[in-house]
């Protein structure tokens, strides 16, 4: 995967929750939104592997009103995911308006593939593609939070110990212990602020 300078957040370890996290800084006042723009989000798609860069790239040069309604249609379908996650993490009941929206999504994405076949080896192969239009981006980032959600790796989902952070992330770790979305950002942060305490008393 190529990911280029980029502003996006790839701590997640998994392009459903690096979705999710495009909301930066998402407990301040001013919280920074990555996918401001159709180009955002058709270039998240590309660098999280979800689409080829051969259709990202067309995509990206887009700006008409539908794009910008499907930008807009990305960013509240991320908005349900993290407040799935946020009641998931906290142990509080998932609310069902979330879940209707994430399903409305995942099952248009699904209504959109085709199957095409393709030869290999003498062989001939089938498999499921989304066809190429603009809402290529929305439904395969809803294809990637089925693949979270109804997955193994739900189990595996944490939300970052700092209390200015929002992000999540799966915890890869062999003993499932990781507490930060980044040793060198947040860890080392929350760190230094338990030091000063101690120092302090």
């Amino acid at each position: 995967m190529n990911r280029r300078a980029d502003h996006f957040d790839w701590s997640g370890g998994h392009p459903a929750l690096d979705f999710v996290n495009t909301l930066d800084e998402r407990p301040s006042d001013e919280p920074i939104d990555n996918l401001a723009t159709y180009r955002d989000l058709a270039r998240f798609a590309e660098l999280a592997g979800l689409i080829e860069p051969q259709i990202a790239g067309p995509l990206q040069r887009l700006h008409d009103p539908a794009s910008i309604r499907i930008v807009k249609r990305a960013r509240h379908l991320r908005e349900h995911l993290h407040d799935l996650l946020a009641a998931t993490t906290s142990r509080r009941l998932v609310r069902q308006a979330d879940l209707d929206a994430l399903s409305a999504a995942i099952q248009a994405a699904h209504a959109a593939r085709a199957l095409v076949a393709s030869r290999s080896t003498g062989l001939v192969e089938y498999r499921w593609r989304l066809p190429w239009t603009p809402v290529i981006p929305l439904h395969a980032c809803a294809l990637a939070i089925e693949s979270l959600l109804v997955g193994g790796k739900r189990k595996r989902i944490r939300k970052c110990g700092a209390a200015d952070c929002d992000v999540y992330y799966l915890d890869t770790s062999k003993a499932q212990r990781r507490q930060w979305c980044s040793m060198k950002g947040c860890g080392n942060r929350e760190k230094q602020r338990r030091r000063r305490s101690v120092t302090r008393n």
